[in-house]
């Protein structure tokens, strides 16, 4: 009997601990290999190398400072490097975009605007966010889609 309780209370706590560990995960990318998904945390994301830009966009009246891995770095976790990937928000917004524009262009996962952690009130905390002051052909609408806010999971398709 007592063994039953102590195995009981053990399997309680391991559990418990690993939902909190959970808990801290703000990105799941999911790739088509033979690798585990990768559940990223904001601490895994800050210790990555980080890209900084300041520019115009159009869901700011003016420059703003994005922080944040480059996506490309993200997928490569995941074992992705060609094809097409979902992007899915809180929201449960979803869109898709070519591998290849990681690939071609410094698109950053920002997790920092002007110097703060994103929230979620303020589009955060993670904001796929296109380099539009140093590609003048990503300034149209089909990239302005891409730039999926609140995001929380990437899938490879």
């Amino acid at each position: 009997m007592r063994w039953t309780l102590f195995f009981g209370l053990f399997l309680c706590s391991t559990l418990a601990f690993a939902q909190a560990i959970n808990s801290n995960v703000i990105l799941t990318v999911t790739g088509k290999s033979t690798k585990p998904e990768v559940q990223l945390t904001e601490a895994m994301l800050a210790a990555m190398p980080q890209q900084i830009f300041t520019m115009p966009t159009a869901w700011y009246p003016t420059e703003q400072t994005f922080e944040g891995p480059l996506l490309r770095d993200v997928l490569k976790l995941a074992g992705i490097q060609s094809g097409n990937i979902k992007l899915r928000s809180l929201n449960e917004y979803t869109i898709s975009i070519p591998v290849s524009d990681a690939l071609q262009y410094d698109v950053i996962i920002a997790r920092k605007r002007n110097g703060q952690l994103m929230t979620i009130r303020d589009k955060g905390p993670l904001f796929v966010i296109y380099p539009f002051h140093q590609h003048e052909n990503l300034r149209r609408i089909e990239y302005y889609r891409r730039c999926s806010w609140q995001l929380r999971s990437i899938a490879a398709e």
